[in-house]
Formats: C-alpha cells, structure tokens, sequence
C-alpha cells in the first residue's frame, strides 16, 4: 500500500503559503512607499488586510505541521504493524498446516520403532511450536506481530533470540503503536550491537513483565559493553556507537515515549551483557 506523506503536503503548503504572504506584503509595501498618491484610504486598509491573511494562513499551516507529521507517522506504524501481523498470520497458517505432516512423521517413526528419532523429531518441532506460542500471551496484536517480525528478522541474521512474557498488557497505557516503536527500536539497537559478534553465539532476552505498581520490559543481549560514561549520551538524539547503526535516533524516541507516560527508560551494562530496561506506571 503507497503511503499519503502528509508531511510534504504540508511543507508545501507552508511554502507556498509563505511565498504568497512575501509577495503580497512586498507589493503592499511598494504599493504604499510609492503608489500612494492614487489610493484611497479603503484601499490602503485592504492592502493591509490582505497581508495580515496571508500571515495568518502562513502561521497556521506551520502550526498544523506538527500534528499532521505526528499523523503521518502514525500511518505508517500502522502499516508497518499490519504487514507485522499479516506476517504473523502466515506464519501461524504455515505451522497449523505442517502440524499433521509432523504428526505422521512422528507415527512412522513410532511403527517402525525408532523411538529415538521420534523423541528427537518431536524435541525439534516443539521448540518451533514455543518459539511462536511463547509471544502470542499479550492482549495486544501489533505487539505479538512486531515480537514475530524482530524475532524471525534476528535469526535470519544468526541471532539467538527468546521471549520470555510474564504481562498481557492489557491495561498498560501506553498505545500500542508507541509500544511497537519502543520495542522495534530497541531490538534493533541490540542486533546492531550483535552484528559483529565472532566469539560467541549472539543472543537477545526479551522480558516483558508487571508487578503491583509498574508495567516493565527487559531487552538484553551479550554484545560489547558500554561504558558507564555513555550511559546518558546514547539517549541523546543523533548519537551513534561504533556498533548501533542506524541513525542515532531510535533510542532517544523510545526513552521520549516511555517518559511521556510518567515511565523511565535505563540501561546497565558490563562485561557480559546489556539491557535496556523501561517500566511505566499502571495508573
């Protein structure tokens, strides 16, 4: 589906509307500096008048640039959130589909008594089967669909990823097509991290969690550390590590997100691993 960009049309309207009040307040100024033995005062005002409009639309067209952009990126999450689930919705046809043919692998190797292969065909395909069940336990389905999205894209890439889900997230209050942002960014930021990674095997932890006061998630993977020096500069808009990619901007967003809803967005980092942990309150 081809996406409207508000956002141009906005711009170019802001620009065709500045032109316009530019033009017309120039000609009002020439107007009055050298035409004025002609005018009459009516028409003095109208020169007036007409610049002060072509301000005031000017003005507005700046003042609707930003929700308008805030709208065009709610658009296009929500097209990222449906191409999610109608990937999601695939992959669950496809193991729904290939569930009787395991089955009938399974009764063959049953009758022909190879019991060991059959306990180890059954191991493989049930650790398919929790991998996509274990993100389908939140109440949210551009959740589920973005967790499915990152977790096929990292072991595309030879990421070993697991979800762990502990929280439907029912009641969080942050939407959730912020939550998609918050969690497709940080994902990404980690297998960034992990791109790298030659002597060990790179693994991302994804942790989603409640308790009594907060709703809270937990993203590690074991890449290389960041020093405690950097742990309030990565937040900043624009700053990149060595091994983040990107454009510097995708945890900054999730931190302003987390932060809107009264949350907080903190990182811990050692030798071994990193997390990026964000909690936000029920209320």
């Amino acid at each position: 589906m081809r996406q409207f960009n508000v956002r141009k049309v906005f711009i170019l309207t802001v620009t065709l509307s500045v032109l316009l009040a530019i033009l017309i307040i120039s000609l009002t100024i020439y107007t009055l500096s050298f035409r004025t033995e002609g005018l009459t005062e009516p028409e003095t005002y109208m020169f007036l008048a007409i610049s002060l409009m072509s301000l005031a639309s000017a003005a507005m067209s700046l003042l609707l640039l930003r929700p308008a952009s805030v709208l065009n990126l709610k658009l296009k999450q929500s097209e990222d959130s449906l191409d999610d689930l109608d990937r999601l919705n695939k992959t669950l046809r496809a193991q729904r589909h290939d569930f009787m043919n395991h089955l009938q692998v399974v009764h063959s190797l049953i009758e022909l008594k190879q019991h060991r292969e059959a306990g180890d065909y059954i191991e493989k395909v049930h650790t398919s089967i929790v991998k996509i069940n274990s993100i389908l336990k939140t109440g949210l389905p551009t959740v589920n669909a973005i967790l499915e999205a990152k977790r096929q894209a990292c072991e595309n890439k030879g990421i070993d990823i697991t979800v762990e889900i502990r929280s439907n997230l029912a009641k969080i209050p942050v939407p959730a097509w912020e939550l998609c942002r918050i969690f497709g960014n940080i994902i990404d930021n980690a297998a960034n991290a992990l791109a790298h990674m030659r002597d060990a095997t790179p693994k991302i932890h994804i942790e989603i969690y409640e308790d009594m006061i907060n709703y809270g998630f937990k993203i590690t993977n074991n890449g290389p550390s960041i020093p405690p020096g950097l742990w309030k500069k990565i937040f900043e808009a624009g700053y990149k590590t060595p091994d983040s990619g990107g454009e510097g901007m995708g945890l900054f967003i999730s931190r302003q997100i987390i932060e809107k809803y009264g949350g907080m967005l903190k990182i811990f980092s050692n030798e071994s691993e990193t997390s990026f942990e964000g909690t936000v309150p029920r209320s």
